[in-house]
């Protein structure tokens, strides 16, 4: 049976691909460097050849005797470099050592004849020699000038050899330092890898320790806010149900104690009867309203909230909503007033923004406790603004920028007086900006509030 062999380390990729790069450059800069070198060198080689060879060429030229050539053959004697004197019939007079058949294969043909020195051999890894040839005055004999090839291959050994031995410290260097840079870089990644398998279980608040402001830190902090968001829902989530079934299950109560009393003609009076009737129809409508906010809710987050807007008298909206209202503020002993400007007619969705009216007086109502609600309605600009005014316990400094989020209740201890689900804001700001609208709080604690929602014409 094969077995498929995977790496699922990213510190092993990372150090596989540097690596791989870094032998691919390597190989490509030694091959340029080795070739430049071996290039200047045999050509300084050849080089140094016809000069030498020249040289000896023009000595020989005002004197050319045997006593002359000797004295030429004598200043090779132990060189490198090895020379041989011919006359113009390639008869060869002196040398430095004796012939071997590739330096008399290499000499010129009979009455050849050559205006300067030439290079008649430069392959020294087929041939034996480097060989150059220079004419004697006017081509009276030729010195010819030899440079043993295997010098050069033998260099060209050890030059691979070192570059071999060069290449492999650099290359085990080079590894153990991506590896280490590899793991660096993976570190990170690898801490964000746990986190997120920790927010997969629940564990949603978790600590990324990253440096800079790189990609990879700029992550780490997405994730490590993603994880503080997911733990706010979360928390707000469970208080949320918490709530519902708290809200839920006081009015139930009441309804259920109340219809069993009725049904069992446990009442004393048409009175009381009546009485426990208002009861039971407060309770209902208490439900009602929750379950609004819940649909309301769950038609936001699937974006199947739509607006049927026509032209509409807002004040008259504002009117309906104090009348219907007026009672129930009445029996706190609250008062409420408004100043109703002439405003022409707007395109709005009048139930909607009904709701939304709805909602922030009777939040208004919760939390005033003596004092009065005033509604103001004007125009500025190209805008319709409402304000709703109360002298209640204000809201805090620092829940101001909160109280528009889901689930969001002010103060757990003052939601458990006061109920609700922390909807209603939510809901009325969706509702004012799906009107390309906006609605803003100020606040004071122990002074008021007042909201402002503000409609373009």
């Amino acid at each position: 049976m094969k077995r498929s062999f995977k790496i699922n380390s990213i510190s092993t990729k990372l150090g596989l691909l540097f690596s791989g790069i870094f032998v691919a450059l390597l190989l490509i800069l030694g091959a340029i460097l080795y070739g430049v070198f071996i290039n200047v060198f045999s050509d300084y080689i050849k080089q140094d050849l016809l000069v030498r060879g020249n040289n000896h060429a023009l000595v020989l030229e005002g004197q050319y005797n045997q006593e002359t050539i000797r004295h030429v053959v004598r200043m090779e004697k132990g060189a490198t470099t090895k020379v041989l004197v011919t006359d113009a019939n390639q008869r060869v007079i002196d040398s430095s050592v004796p012939l071997d058949e590739d330096m008399e294969n290499h000499l010129l043909p009979k009455g050849k004849k050559l205006k300067n020195g030439v290079l008649i051999e430069s392959d020294w890894k087929h041939h034996d020699y480097l060989i150059s040839v220079s004419p004697i005055g006017a081509n009276e004999g030729f010195v010819y000038m030899y440079y043993p090839s295997n010098i050069l291959r033998e260099i060209v050994v050890v030059l691979n050899i070192l570059m071999l031995i060069a290449s492999l410290g650099i290359v085990l260097l080079a590894f153990g330092f991506i590896g280490i840079l590899s793991k660096k870089l993976a570190q990170p990644l690898l801490m964000m890898k746990d986190a997120t398998n920790k927010m997969s279980l629940g564990k949603y608040q978790q600590r990324i320790p990253v440096i800079g402001d790189d990609e990879v830190a700029k992550l780490g902090k997405s994730i490590q806010s993603l994880g503080e968001q997911l733990q706010y829902y979360e928390d707000s989530r469970n208080e949320f149900l918490a709530a519902v079934s708290h809200e839920l299950r006081t009015p139930l109560t009441y309804i259920k104690g109340y219809s069993d009393i009725l049904n069992k003609g446990m009442y004393k009076s048409s009175e009381e009867q009546s009485q426990y009737l208002q009861i039971i129809n407060q309770e209902a409508k208490r439900i009602s309203i929750l379950v609004d906010d819940l649909f309301e809710m769950s038609k936001l987050q699937v974006h199947e909230f739509a607006l049927e807007r026509e032209w509409t008298n807002i004040n008259q909206i504002i009117e309906k909503v104090i009348t219907n209202l007026k009672p129930e503020i009445a029996k706190k002993g609250l008062m409420i007033t408004s100043n109703l400007r002439d405003i022409p007619l707007i395109k709005i969705d009048p139930k909607r923004i009904e709701q939304v009216l709805y909602n922030l007086i009777e939040n208004a109502m919760k939390y005033t406790h003596q004092g009065e609600i005033t509604i103001n309605s004007y125009m500025k600009n190209e805008f319709v603004k409402i304000k709703i005014t109360d002298t209640g316990i204000g809201i805090p400094k620092d829940e101001l920028s909160k109280i528009f989020e889901r689930f969001y209740r002010i103060e757990q201890s003052r939601a458990r007086k006061t109920g609700g689900t922390g909807l209603g804001l939510y809901v009325v700001k969706q509702i004012v900006q799906a009107h390309e609208g906006e609605i803003k709080v100020d606040s004071v604690e122990n002074k008021g509030s007042t909201f402002t929602i503000k409609l373009k014409i």
